[in-house]
């Protein structure tokens, strides 16, 4: 995926989700207004039932009749009537007297102030008063609101929810795909790589065959290269089928007893000779003692050689590699080292994943197929090991491992 489309997707997702939140911002704010009348309408005929039904009452006393009204069944008659008109809120209940300032009634006495600022107001006529405008059924409903959001803020918090589920979704999948292209890639270039590295050596047996055979006499320099080159691609071969082989979670390895210092001094006999040819050279300190070991023996030893083979692919001149072994209570460690272009800061965490090869500059003749590294790690990951990397941009890198015992 190209970049500029990459962004062009994102745009018009940012675009979309914030037309989305506008618009439903919009509905809920008419909706919010909608419901907001509906509750008011629904308090108001709710309310005319209930006057009515007090002013058909019969008082106590005709002197004064609001005051001697009986008021303990006021509040489940308001209750009642809320409740059949589709609002189940209980309110504050008063009955003001005009005339007087003052509440003859009120269901919280200490909330007379929120009572009196309410704008829920009730005008009614007690049987037996003659006057207009003077008792008053006053409603406060503290978390009126809760009716409303029953019916708008709920459907708001399901339209954020969703939004947030859309965006981790389009996020995941964006960086999934972008995951995929990456890997396309590094699939592409190991194919590439591959190719490279086998037509190399088949070119180089075909070429000292045709010499062996417009020769009078068997040449063994012939020979070598041919066994050298056959050796080699037995070695790509071999590389790949175990690193395919370690994919699978049911992959055991095969531990036995192991001589940590023999295996790397073995190792590093296959090496002089390449190093030499290009005037460098491989120090050892081989200082595990004691340095027996339970490990696989075949994968201990190909990962010690894709450690040294790239400390030697890597280095620019004249090789100079330090290989040493060191005994740490329970644990061997292993260390390659080289003076070698070194691996920048942002490449080193990903230097061990499967394919990922990091861009060697002005460096040519590095071959490979990205997939040294990730076998070491593998190799050490099943030996309940562990690796790490000490690396500066052209200064050199060292790879040490560390192994248990047992």
């Amino acid at each position: 995926m190209k970049r500029w489309f990459r962004t062009l997707i994102i745009s018009i997702f940012a675009l979309s989700a914030g037309s989305l939140v506008v618009i439903q911002f919009i509905q809920t704010r008419r909706t919010f207004s909608i419901s907001d009348n509906m509750f008011n309408v629904s308090v108001s005929n709710a309310m005319d039932e209930v006057v009515r039904q007090l002013n058909s009452e019969v008082f106590q006393t005709a002197a004064h009749p609001a005051v001697s009204f009986n008021y303990q069944d006021l509040d489940s008659l308001i209750a009642e009537e809320l409740i059949l008109n589709g609002i189940e809120i209980h309110p504050l209940v008063g009955i003001y007297d005009a005339s007087q300032g003052s509440f003859l009634y009120s269901s919280d006495a200490s909330k007379e102030d929120r009572l009196e600022q309410s704008p829920y107001r009730y005008n009614f006529n007690p049987i037996g008063v003659v006057t207009t405008g003077q008792y008053f059924i006053i409603l406060s409903f503290p978390y009126s609101e809760l009716f409303l959001q029953s019916n708008t803020k709920v459907y708001l918090y399901m339209t954020v929810f969703l939004l947030v589920v859309i965006a981790t979704l389009f996020f995941v999948s964006l960086r999934t795909i972008n995951a995929q292209r990456r890997l396309d890639q590094m699939k592409t270039e190991f194919i590439n790589n591959m190719t490279h590295e086998i037509k190399t050596p088949i070119s180089t047996i075909a070429l000292a065959c045709e010499m062996l055979q417009e020769s009078d006499i068997g040449d063994k320099t012939f020979i070598g290269i041919i066994d050298d080159e056959n050796k080699r691609m037995r070695v790509l071969v071999e590389t790949i089928l175990q690193s395919a082989k370690m994919s699978n979670k049911n992959f055991a390895i095969k531990p036995k007893e192991l001589d940590i210092n023999e295996t790397v001094g073995t190792v590093l006999q296959s090496f002089a000779l390449s190093v030499g040819n290009r005037g460098g050279s491989i120090e050892t300190h081989l200082d595990a003692d004691p340095s027996l070991i339970e490990a696989d023996e075949l994968h201990i030893t190909n990962m010690i050689y894709n450690l040294v083979d790239n400390a030697i692919k890597y280095s620019v001149g004249e090789p100079r590699i330090v290989v040493s072994t060191v005994r740490e209570g329970n644990n061997v460690k292993i260390s390659v080292q080289d003076h070698g272009i070194g691996i920048a800061k942002e490449n080193q965490k990903r230097v061990f994943e499967k394919f990922y090869r990091v861009s060697t500059g002005n460096v040519h003749n590095v071959k490979g197929f990205g997939i040294g590294l990730n076998y070491v790690a593998q190799v050490v990951r099943l030996h309940h090991g562990h690796i790490s990397l000490d690396s500066e941009l052209g200064r050199g890198s060292t790879f040490t491992v560390t192994l248990p015992v047992v």
